[in-house]
């Protein structure tokens, strides 16, 4: 007995259709989500861009406080200096000078952008190489004008303070015991008080020239994303 044939018809022109409708709908599924990823990361990094120019245009005023009153003190300090140089130990301008030398600048920068862009983990979304080179290197300028800070504080706390304490009044800044302008103790401390005020203006400079250039960067950035 012979077996029945089945002749059952393949349509291969509507199978290529319905796969290629799948591969096209796939590749616009997978373009779709790229883009939309990308626009997620267009707004992620724009939003960051924004913060950190608004931070850093508050950290440049505040540094450019901070600088201007500790050349204030420099100014008072090298007058002191001078002073003392030429020995005219009963200048009156003495007691006025030796006051400024127990106040300094604090320069507290705000870091709160840097700190949630690093914890994160999405520092690369600033696809600026060279701006985020210039933001860390920035960022680490404001550790050192803290270390800075300390060790003119510290300098203070331990020679200064102690010095005045034991032989001004602070009243009217006379002598206790004996007339301290004489004290080679006091020409020490001035002088030494100098060098580290220095060492703070240069780096308090170098913090605002690093800022200017970087918000340069960041409003031309700006500019860029919108």
């Amino acid at each position: 007995m012979r077996k029945k044939k089945w002749n059952i018809p393949f349509d291969w022109t509507s199978k290529f259709v319905d796969l290629l409708i799948v591969i096209i709908g796939i590749t616009i599924a997978f373009k779709l989500n790229n883009w939309n990823e990308s626009i997620k990361t267009s707004q992620e990094e724009k939003q960051y861009v924004s913060s950190f120019s608004e931070e850093n245009k508050d950290n440049y005023e505040n540094l450019v406080l901070a600088l201007d009153y500790s050349k204030s003190i420099k100014n008072e300090v090298d007058t002191l200096k001078e002073i003392l140089l030429a020995k005219n130990y009963e200048d009156v301008r003495i007691k006025s000078l030796v006051s400024s030398m127990m106040g300094m600048a604090n320069y507290s920068p705000s870091t709160t952008t840097m700190e949630n862009i690093s914890a994160s983990g999405e520092f690369d979304l600033i696809h600026d190489v060279t701006l985020r080179k210039n933001l860390i290197n920035t960022y680490n300028s404001f550790k050192t004008t803290t270390k800075l800070e300390q060790i003119l504080s510290d300098y203070v706390n331990e020679y200064v303070t102690p010095f005045f304490f034991e032989k001004v009044r602070f009243s009217d800044f006379s002598s206790i015991t004996t007339e301290f302008s004489k004290d080679p103790q006091f020409e020490n401390i001035v002088f030494g008080y100098d060098v580290l005020l220095n060492q703070l203006i240069k780096g308090y400079q170098t913090s605002l020239d690093q800022l200017k250039q970087l918000n340069e960067q960041l409003s031309k950035m700006q500019k860029e994303l919108d």
